[in-house]
């Protein structure tokens, strides 16, 4: 079964909440963290066996100040149509608490600090790569803990932020608030097992039957593995990011993407577990007449190989002239 996405439009979603274009959603509470593997504490007492690693020299923020902290090597500033996400843990109490913060990517740890927060101070963490986040909040005194999970489809165009915070209580609650935009040339999806995702990058609305069927260079990105894998495909034209696609392709799975206006473009397929990149350069000489597609291939070993291949018709010297 095929589905097909038409990328042709930009529009802005605004929510009817009192702060404006903001959804915002409550993360599910867990009870309690899980045992370090050589921690004799009881199911109970775990919140609190997680916290004390992290509680030793607790960091210090001020009532009303901010601390700031960043995971990751900025490489959504560099590239691409996704913006960070920002965590923040908060003390919305009148009194001084201390929580501790773990974070951790993709099942390993890469934050894991306390902090003496005193009334309204903050951290905030910048999550700067695109990936998957676990985020989790003990207060040991109260045996609370709260975890929110970060997943990449929550890195898009829209500014989205997660909150943990300490409450008057001194019970912790977690929400996860995003900006409602449309986010133009960004898909993120899960290709199931022996599917086809399609999708239409730069169709022109009311273009000619003639129009949408010549000019045109496809760019296919096949798993033929026994592994899912998640890529990543990048367009951009003449340095302008015009397409941010992220596709979880099970085995047998396919993504393909089609430019239906034609450029200059720049193409780079990673492969999100093992970092494997390869890149394309597919000119404006492939709209033409011809058949023309930029095709990828996974292998067992998560790296990902590109070859352009193009049909050797003949065209009329002015029929795809622009």
């Amino acid at each position: 079964m095929e589905r097909r996405t038409v990328l042709a439009s930009i529009g802005i979603g605004l929510t009817t909440a009192a702060a404006g274009c903001l959804s915002e959603t409550d993360a599910t509470a867990d009870p309690g963290s899980e045992s370090e593997p050589d921690s004799e504490s009881e199911p109970e007492s775990d919140a609190r066996s997680l916290a004390t690693q992290a509680e030793s020299q607790p960091t210090t923020v001020e009532s009303g100040a901010t601390a700031d902290r960043r995971i990751g090597d900025e490489t959504l500033a560099d590239s691409g149509l996704r913006k960070p996400v920002q965590v923040a843990l908060t003390n919305r109490a009148s009194e001084t608490h201390t929580p501790a913060l773990v974070i951790e990517r993709n099942g390993t740890t890469v934050l894991e600090e306390s902090f003496e927060l005193g009334a309204d101070a903050a951290v905030h963490v910048l999550l700067s790569d695109l990936d998957e986040f676990t985020v989790r909040a003990t207060l040991p005194d109260a045996e609370q803990a709260e975890t929110v999970t970060v997943g990449r489809d929550q890195f898009d165009c829209n500014a989205t932020t997660a909150t943990v915070a300490v409450r008057d209580d001194g019970t912790l609650e977690s929400s996860v608030v995003s900006t409602l935009m449309a986010c133009r040339g960004v898909v993120t999806t899960t290709v199931e097992r022996d599917e086809t995702n399609s999708t239409t990058v730069g169709a022109v609305p009311g273009a000619s039957e003639r129009e949408s069927a010549d000019a045109q260079h496809g760019v296919v990105v096949h798993n033929p593995t026994a592994q899912t894998w998640t890529t990543r495909i990048l367009l951009e034209e003449s340095s302008d990011p015009t397409f941010d696609g992220v596709y979880t392709l099970e085995p047998g799975a396919t993504a393909e993407i089609e430019l239906a206006e034609s450029g200059e473009y720049s193409l780079d397929v990673t492969v999100l577990e093992t970092d494997a990149t390869d890149h394309e350069r597919i000119g404006a000489t492939y709209f033409d007449c011809n058949t023309s597609t930029t095709q990828a291939e996974l292998d067992a070993a998560g790296t990902v190989d590109l070859t352009t291949i193009s049909t050797r018709m003949a065209c009329p010297d002015d029929e795809f002239s622009e």
